[in-house]
C-alpha cells in the first residue's frame, strides 16, 4: 500500500524500466480482485503506447540474443532468488492483491511454484540443452493477458522462453522451438 501511494496510486504503463503517462491520457481504475476496492488508476493503451514498447523490447532482445545459454541461466537463477529472498512479503502481497487469492496460499504455494519455474529453465540453460548446439534466439517475447493470470501459469511459459532466447508472436506464447 505504501509503495502504491507513493505514486499517487497512479500508474503508468511499466516499459525500460519507468512507468510511462502520456498527459491527457485517459485512465481507468484497477480493483483488487479479493474486494473489490480501487488499487490504482492505469491509463488506457493506444497503439502509440504498444509501439514504444514494442521498440525497447527489440532493442533489448539483440543484447539478450548476444547472451548465452549460461548467461541467460544465470539471470534467471538472479531473478528466482529475488522472487524467493527477502522481498517475498511485497511480491505476495502485490500478487494477492493481482490474483484475489490469500497470501498464505500466494507465499505457500504461488510464489514457491514460481520460484521452481523459474530455477529449471535457469539450470537447463546453464547446461545447454542436448541437440541444439548452436541455437539462435529468434526474437521478443511478447504477452497478451486476458484477464487474472497467476505467476506460475505465466512463468510456465515465460520460464523456458526466456532461457532459450525464444520469442513468442502473434498473441501467443509458444514454447521452446516453437516460432508461432
Amino acid at each position: 500500500q505504501a509503495w502504491l501511494e507513493s505514486h499517487g496510486r497512479s500508474l503508468g504503463h511499466f516499459v525500460f524500466g519507468s512507468w510511462l503517462k502520456q498527459p491527457g491520457t485517459p485512465s481507468m481504475e484497477c480493483h483488487e480482485a479479493t474486494t473489490g476496492r480501487p488499487v490504482a488508476a492505469v491509463p488506457k493503451g493506444a497503439s502509440s503506447d504498444v509501439t514504444v514498447a514494442v521498440e525497447v523490447a527489440t532493442a533489448a532482445a539483440r543484447s539478450w540474443a548476444g547472451l548465452d545459454g549460461p548467461q541467460r541461466g544465470q539471470c534467471l537463477a538472479r531473478l528466482a532468488a529475488t522472487l524467493a529472498g527477502d522481498r517475498r512479503g511485497t511480491m505476495g502481497a502485490l500478487l494477492t492483491m493481482a490474483g484475489g487469492r490469500p497470501l498464505c496460499r500466494t507465499l505457500e504455494a504461488d510464489l514457491d511454484l514460481a520460484v521452481r519455474l523459474l530455477r529449471v529453465p535457469a539450470v537447463e540453460a546453464q547446461l545447454g540443452p542436448p541437440g541444439l548446439e548452436g541455437w539462435s534466439p529468434l526474437g521478443v517475447v511478447a504477452v497478451f493477458l486476458g484477464g487474472p493470470c497467476s505467476l506460475p501459469a505465466l512463468l510456465w511459459k515465460l520460464g523456458p522462453l526466456l532461457a532459450m532466447g525464444e520469442c513468442g508472436c502473434g498473441g501467443h506464447l509458444g514454447t521452446a522451438g516453437d516460432k508461432g
